[in-house]
């Protein structure tokens, strides 16, 4: 595949994506309990919300408190609920049932319980996290280890990339559905894609949302 419009895309916002980049390794190196909890909540809220009111969603969820709480029950979930709810979340109900799940799961610790997690390479962990985090499939543990710094060697595969993909020649047409195999096939694809335009792995996603949305963002 010959080199198309995105190197020099990318060449043109490369300082904005390389500080956003920084400010995701910065924290993993830095961050609190709490900002890490946030972001992995975030990634539950993501799927089929748009980005920008999962972002708002959660922390809205961390100014109230309810975002650290140690109480689960049945008023806490509403609360949670109705906090997506508010800010325009998709499947509410059942996101603050996964939220709910995942403070029990890596909350108080949240660093520690990762750290563990991450122990063995980003793949590994990816796999792991898919596993253990409720309401999250390939594309949101992707999503959240490159949002903390952790993964420049994987790919978070949304729509809006998967379209992208296809608009350049990567893949001939949008998945009817990302089964793990079909998951690591497309990412294969853009590996080499990345490579053909010299751009990063983890800076072509951010440069194909800019190229899509006008904006670097998460």
């Amino acid at each position: 595949m010959g080199k198309t419009d995105l190197g020099r895309l990318y060449a043109s916002i490369r300082d904005e994506v390389e500080a956003r980049l920084e400010e995701f390794r910065a924290l993993w190196a830095y961050g609190s309990d709490g900002e890490l909890l946030r972001e992995l909540c975030f990634c539950v809220c993501t799927p089929q919300t748009n980005a920008k009111r999962a972002w708002e969603a959660v922390n809205r969820l961390a100014d109230s408190g309810l975002l650290e709480s140690s109480v689960h029950d049945s008023a806490a979930r509403d609360a949670l609920a109705a906090v997506l709810r508010g800010s325009g979340v998709r499947f509410h109900n059942n996101k603050a049932a996964y939220i709910e799940a995942n403070q029990r799961l890596f909350s108080p610790g949240t660093r520690s319980k990762i750290a563990g997690i991450l122990s063995g390479g980003a793949r590994e962990a990816r796999s792991s996290l898919t596993l253990r985090v409720a309401g999250w499939g390939l594309k949101e543990a992707s999503h959240f280890l490159r949002n903390i710094g952790q993964g420049s060697e994987i790919c978070i595969l949304d729509r809006h990339i998967l379209r992208q993909l296809v608009d350049y020649g990567v893949i001939t047409a949008m998945p009817g559905s990302l089964s793990v195999k079909v998951y690591l096939e497309t990412e294969r694809a853009m590996k080499r894609f990345a490579r053909d335009e010299g751009v990063p792995l983890d800076a072509l996603d951010l440069t194909l949302w800019f190229k899509a949305k006008g904006e670097v963002f998460r």
